[in-house]
């Protein structure tokens, strides 16, 4: 390809007849009696936003100096103009809360209904995998209570009677010595200390 040739040219570089018309469409200083060319655009101001006056370099830089986006408001209008955008003209909630007053209530209603559909729990005063106080029941103490032989509904009363009755029964000197339930007995103190530690009774 030749590098004088006509589409190279073109394809490379901008025609020199783009260079001219640019160059003739340079707006004149918007600064008043200032006869150069304004090539640096400014802010208008609040009000004209999106608009721009055309200044020269050293007119640009004198409005820039005394520009001033707030002037004409008062303290409390500007604070309050701050305040606004720096939250985008949304409203906001303090932490934890939400758009309804109640949607802590809301949220827990709905894992409620997937977790119960058709109520049973709740009729019978307790959710499924839970504990008294309504918090969900960890993976291990759901484990503990069943090393005790009872399920998720039971309360810390109702662990303390199982586990006091089944040391009990496993106890070697409640079988006349024999250490064959000593694996059970031991699965069940721990299963109990686990449930004590935990806070679950």
């Amino acid at each position: 390809m030749k590098l004088d040739s006509k589409y190279f040219d073109k394809i490379r570089v901008k025609p020199s007849t783009d260079k001219k018309k640019a160059a003739e469409t340079i707006p004149q200083c918007d600064w008043p009696d200032c006869p150069r060319p304004g090539r640096h655009k400014a802010p208008m101001g609040r009000g004209h936003e999106g608009k721009f006056y055309n200044y020269c370099t050293e007119h640009v830089q004198e409005y820039n100096k005394s520009y001033n986006y707030f002037q004409g408001m008062k303290d409390d209008e500007m604070q309050e103009f701050q305040r606004n955008a720096r939250l985008g003209e949304r409203p906001t909630w303090k932490l934890g809360q939400n758009a309804t007053p109640n949607a802590s209530a809301v949220r827990r209603r709905g894992a409620q209904l997937r977790d119960d559909p058709f109520g049973l729990a709740a009729k019978a005063g307790k959710q499924p995998g839970r504990h008294p106080s309504g918090r969900a029941l960890r993976s291990t103490e759901l484990k503990a209570l069943q090393t005790l032989n009872l399920d998720d509904t039971a309360t810390p009363e109702q662990v303390k009677t199982q586990y006091k009755t089944l040391v009990k029964r496993l106890h070697p000197d409640a079988n006349n010595g024999s250490r064959a339930n000593e694996d059970t007995l031991k699965a069940v103190i721990q299963a109990y200390d686990h449930l004590r530690s935990s806070g679950f009774c």
